[in-house]
């Protein structure tokens, strides 16, 4: 093919034809312009569709991260509404003073003491954000949207932190007031400690007459009943203010992402 052009341009040249010459010459330098813009539009497809895939790649390994949250998050926020309502009912115990079922309200206040966390999985995100492979992803929503997201964590993690001190205050500090019965230095209470504390109901009743005066004392607490409306507040606050704030963010990714998905 370059033979071809260059034996009309030496033809072209030979017979002194100077203006088709200029024409042919121009020809061919543009035919070489469009095959270069050419292979330039074949190399920028290859190169958006290698990233497209890498793209695919991380929006499906984000919506599994996502729905794993989403349960965790749904999990953890009925486990805090059952600490809210646990609270709210050991306060009415208080006020009313009745310690008739012992291993109900024993349960109750197991339930309230126990602390959970929960932890994001948010490996693929941290590896978008680190690597600087956030850039890949095109839909600027969906990546406002895994930027709120983290923001939402990190407020719920100071919020959970707010608790933790209020627990340790109030709640905390009183704990060992109840669990002195049971001598920690004896080898073998230490299993019925560890029973006490799912609580079984062996163990409770055993020491029913102990545990009704141990809850007298803590209902005649005043920090301990402050603790228990403080924690049920600051759950209902945490469950509304962040566990249903990252749910509803998780739910529009969730949807952003499938749709992004059903283009690929």
């Amino acid at each position: 093919m370059l033979r071809f052009f260059r034996n009309i341009r030496q033809k072209l040249a030979a017979e002194n034809k100077v203006m088709a010459y200029l024409r042919y010459a121009i020809g061919e330098i543009f035919l070489v312009v469009i095959g270069i813009l050419i292979a330039l539009q074949i190399n920028n497809w290859n190169e958006n569709r290698k990233e497209r895939l890498i793209e695919i790649k991380y929006l499906k390994n984000l919506k599994h991260d996502l729905q794993s949250d989403s349960t965790d998050l749904i999990y953890y926020k009925n486990i805090r509404i059952g600490q809210s309502n646990a609270a709210k009912e050991l306060i009415r115990y208080a006020k009313s003073k009745n310690l008739s079922d012992i291993y109900f309200l024993d349960s109750l206040f197991t339930t309230v003491m126990l602390w959970w966390e929960f932890v994001p999985n948010n490996n693929t995100f941290e590896e978008l954000r680190s690597s600087g492979n956030l850039k890949l992803i095109q839909n600027d929503s969906i990546k406002n949207l895994l930027l709120d997201l983290s923001k939402e964590n990190e407020e719920l993690v100071s919020s959970r932190n707010h608790i933790r001190r209020d627990y340790e205050e109030y709640l905390y500090n009183q704990k060992f007031i109840l669990i002195s019965f049971l001598d920690v230095n004896d080898p073998d209470k230490v299993e019925k400690i560890l029973d006490w504390y799912f609580p079984n109901r062996q163990i409770v009743l055993e020491n029913s007459s102990i545990l009704k005066k141990k809850y007298s004392e803590l209902f005649n607490n005043t920090a301990f009943i402050n603790g228990l409306a403080l924690a049920a507040g600051n759950i209902d606050w945490l469950i509304e203010d962040h566990y249903d704030g990252m749910l509803e963010i998780i739910k529009k990714l969730d949807i952003l992402i499938e749709q992004d998905l059903r283009n690929e």
